[in-house]
């Protein structure tokens, strides 16, 4: 009874939600194209895999292949089914995954999760963060399947509404074989909302086992091109509210400090408002789509990353940097990647979605916590003006990101286990 209420309250969700995911379908070129995919409608012939590993936007992707490169590793035969939700996660995951089966996550109804797992036919299932789906969950059960959720977090936002349906998590978190999480809190938190405290586990933070990937000669002679030898400052994974506090302070900052800005929106809907954004604020800035192969000729002093899963790779021109998502209360981004390519750390005080990651840092003293955009500012003088602290705080970030590492590795040898 559970699940057919379950059913009938996301069919009545779903009709709700129908007309406006046709109206942005229509005018911004989302959901229609992926729609079919998502009822369980595929043009691939059945196929047989050893792990679905679900990743629901680009930081799981992220997460998913630190986890999946150290299972290949030691499984090199693993066949893997990858999902996303959203398209850029779905864009990043067919770069990172190029061997493996990419494609949408079922919607939640029985008829589409049943066609995926025939479809796909997985023995494993691992989701990455808390990506909890009841049919998923109890039909993957019902075949079979091992099931194990990993790098888990329950942010203080969701904690409330998880507590409100305890009696239900219990009964779906049951199915899973382990669950596990980045820290104590997030252990107790889990068992808190129903699952087994045998099965939640310690593991530490994925993410702190990021990896670079060499930059790419292109880009990297685009860019030091068009930087000319300034320091850099990076705004990075930019939400609504922030580029509009951030932009008016740039013209003041590159003619104080002559430095060059690189401001990364985090959602691709934002790249033309933050274009015109930087625009009204007098500016001088060039979009990442505008840079084209061998161009010497480009002079701007600010670089629109107008693109998908370059951030990471632009992190590393930093000297000082800004994560996005928490000068506003969104719950903040992962600082991981600016601090492991060297970059001194700054992000707001909205970090519910990165606790423990903002807390180790903090105590580290490897980044620097402002509160508004003139703190901000603040900071990135600092940094740029004052090498031998810009240094400090780049060492003790490296450092950071190194006594925490492990963590995928631990992930990958419990979802070895299951693969036996």
């Amino acid at each position: 009874p559970m699940f057919a209420v379950y059913e009938v309250l996301l069919g009545l969700a779903f009709l709700v939600a129908l007309p406006w995911f046709l109206i942005i379908g229509f005018m911004r070129g989302k959901y229609l194209p992926n729609f079919p995919v998502r009822l369980g409608r595929y043009r691939s012939a059945p196929a047989h895999h050893d792990l679905w590993i679900h990743a629901v936007s680009v930081g799981e992707v992220l997460a998913a292949k630190l986890v999946a490169d150290r299972i290949l590793e030691r499984r090199p035969e693993t066949r893997l089914v990858v999902t996303t939700t959203t398209i850029t996660g779905q864009t990043l995951a067919r770069r990172s995954f190029p061997n493996a089966t990419v494609t949408y996550f079922p919607f939640d109804f029985s008829f589409a999760v049943k066609r995926f797992l025939a479809h796909h036919q997985p023995r494993v299932y691992s989701t990455i963060e808390t990506e909890i789906w009841p049919n998923v969950t109890r039909h993957a059960y019902a075949e079979g399947m091992k099931l194990i959720l990993a790098n888990g977090r329950i942010s203080d936002r969701s904690l409330p509404r998880y507590r409100m349906v305890r009696p239900i998590l219990r009964r779906i978190l049951g199915r899973y074989e382990a669950i596990l999480v980045r820290d104590e809190t997030d252990r107790e938190r889990f068992v808190e909302i129903g699952a087994n405290p045998e099965r939640v586990e310690t593991v530490g933070n994925v993410k702190f086992d990021f990896d670079f990937e060499p930059r790419p000669p292109e880009i990297d002679a685009q860019l030091r091109a068009l930087i000319r030898g300034r320091k850099v400052f990076v705004a990075g994974s930019t939400k609504q509210g922030e580029d509009e506090l951030i932009a008016p302070l740039l013209k003041d900052l590159i003619a104080d400090l002559d430095c060059f800005v690189i401001i990364a929106p985090r959602r691709p809907e934002r790249f033309e408002v933050v274009a015109g954004i930087l625009a009204a604020a007098g500016t001088d800035f060039i979009r990442r789509s505008e840079l084209t192969s061998g161009d010497r000729t480009s002079r701007a002093d600010v670089l629109l990353l107008d693109s998908i899963g370059e951030l990471a790779t632009i992190y590393q021109y930093a000297s000082a940097s800004f994560v996005g998502g928490s000068l506003v209360s969104t719950g903040g981004h992962n600082p991981i990647e600016p601090a492991a390519a060297g970059s001194a750390v700054s992000f707001g005080p909205h970090m519910s979605n990165f606790r423990e990651i903002a807390a180790t840092f903090l105590r580290e003293d490897a980044a620097v916590q402002v509160r508004s955009a003139e703190e901000l500012r603040d900071f990135v003088h600092s940094m740029l003006t004052d090498e031998v602290r810009q240094q400090q705080f780049s060492a003790r970030g490296r450092a950071t990101v190194e006594k925490n590492r492990g963590a995928a590795s631990r992930t990958a040898a419990r979802i070895l286990e299951l693969l036996v």
